[in-house]
């Protein structure tokens, strides 16, 4: 090996471990992370959907329209002039979002909207 080829190597050897951890980073940073995920906004369509559906089959509820964020839940639903109906819907809501029961809404569906859609 040329004399510059193991000055090369000399100046290197000091930073290999710098060097070594720096393409370790980088490596870690390109590694694919589980494929394909759906974007939030997808997720959210559908934790809705599925709680949609969750309310409308219990007890009292009746229809229901319900919209996530991440600051609290919002439920239109048929049956919210019922207090037991409120109480329910605020305890599944909490259970499968974790929000408390001052950041979810349940308001009385509009009977026109009903017929209408």
């Amino acid at each position: 090996m040329t004399e510059a080829g193991e000055q090369m190597m000399e100046r290197l050897g000091r930073w290999k471990y710098v060097l070594l951890v720096a393409a370790a980073g980088l490596v870690l940073l390109l590694w694919p992370s589980g494929g394909d995920r759906p974007d939030d906004t997808a997720a959210e369509v559908t934790e809705e959907a599925r709680l949609e559906e969750l309310l409308s089959a219990m007890e009292g509820v009746g229809r229901a329209q319900v919209l996530l964020s991440e600051k609290g839940a919002a439920v239109v639903c048929q049956g919210a002039d019922s207090p037991s109906v409120r109480l329910e819907i605020t305890r599944a809501l909490g259970c499968y979002t974790g929000l408390g029961a001052d950041k979810i809404v349940i308001i009385k569906m509009n009977e026109s909207w009903r017929e209408e859609s």
